[in-house]
């Protein structure tokens, strides 16, 4: 009994304390009443119940619970999920060549192999991944998925996949050294493109090495297509490099704060004509890039209408090695407006096929 009563205490402690800091006064949020049948439920399920895991999970699940109801993109990370989750920013890794992407918690973990592997291990672009080396990846997060399929140089690692028929298909796939790229030149149809797979913090200075390097006589065609988003301010200073000095890009809008980010430099292509492909898949730091271009009439966008995620988050660690990801923020585009699930609309009409076909030299 002596167990429960301090558990008791802990989770009075975690849950006052998490009170105190999202809502001020714990009084307006509960009563006594309610905290009482909430702790002899916690030592109930604690000591009847045939599922119970164990006593120290019990303030992780509550939390795990709690902000998943409260956040749509926020959620409660382990030590171990956290840790796949920092391992995920590491550039050089022994990996498979592919990009895991998912938007919502629960969602199908797609598969988008690097232009280098497309096709090459019979993995298409969405494949749905089932598992890993056996392992289900059903209700969980693709950054602790994203380290189970890294590994040690030449290892290997089996995946299972489900095509868009819906036929299961299983591969085997050595570990190879990989370098990372976000940014990376393609050619599609025989139309030189710049692919942007995902924003990470060497986007900027990746994309201001090819743009410098592209002919004059060459359109500028930005691939947005599959990008899930990634670093917002990665994004911002990105879209910096094809906007005039002092022009509006983006804002935050916080419970506390509104936030304007203007460009600091000055057009790096002096007004060239830019495209931009965006699909369903296209997210969150990508589509605040199309924004920041279309809005400003620097750029047009041809594709699908993108996901619609208009917000940002962080990861706040925890002093055990958890970490909480949390929702901050509303995301607002230079016309003052907000796509959080809504998306946006691609300003052409063109299809993407007769884009690449006109401009093919």
């Amino acid at each position: 009994m002596i167990k429960f009563r301090f558990i008791g205490k802990l989770l009075s402690v975690l849950i006052i304390g998490m009170t105190f800091t999202l809502y001020g006064n714990p009084s307006k949020w509960y009563n006594n009443d309610e905290m009482v049948s909430f702790y002899e439920a916690l030592t109930k399920i604690s000591s009847e119940s045939l599922y119970v895991d164990t006593l120290h999970s019990i303030p992780q699940s509550i939390l795990k619970l709690y902000i998943r109801k409260i956040d749509r993109y926020g959620d409660y990370f382990s030590k171990e999920e956290y840790q796949a989750f920092l391992h995920t920013l590491t550039p050089e890794y022994a990996g498979v060549g592919m990009v895991l992407y998912q938007q919502n918690r629960y969602e199908k973990i797609l598969c988008i192999p690097t232009e280098k592997h497309l096709g090459k291990d019979k993995i298409s672009k969405y494949d749905e991944l089932v598992s890993v080396d056996g392992r289900s990846v059903e209700g969980k997060n693709f950054y602790l998925v994203s380290s189970w399929i890294r590994g040690k140089k030449n290892s290997s690692v089996t995946l299972e996949i489900r095509k868009s028929s819906g036929q299961l298909q299983s591969t085997t796939l050595k570990r190879t050294e990989q370098h990372f790229q976000s940014v990376q030149p393609i050619i599609e149809n025989g139309t030189a493109i710049i692919q942007i797979v995902r924003f990470t913090g060497e986007t900027p200075q990746e994309l201001q090495g090819i743009l410098r390097q592209w002919p004059k006589s060459i359109p500028i065609v930005i691939d947005l297509r599959g990008n899930g988003g990634g670093d917002y301010f990665a994004a911002l200073q990105s879209a910096d490099l094809l906007l005039p000095k002092n022009t509006l890009i983006s804002s935050i809008k916080t419970a506390k704060s509104h936030n304007d980010y203007h460009a600091s430099t000055s057009d790096l292509m002096e007004g060239r004509p830019t495209f931009l492909l965006q699909d369903k898949f296209t997210a969150s730091a990508a589509e605040v890039f199309i924004a920041a271009l279309t809005q400003n009439d620097r750029a047009e966008s041809i594709g699908k209408r993108s996901f619609g995620k208009g917000v940002v988050q962080k990861f706040i660690p925890l002093t055990g090695g958890d970490a909480l990801l949390l929702t901050y923020g509303k995301i607002i585009t230079p016309n003052g407006k907000s796509y959080n699930k809504r998306g946006l609309l691609p300003t052409s009409n063109l299809s993407i096929e007769a884009l690449l076909e006109r401009l093919h030299p």
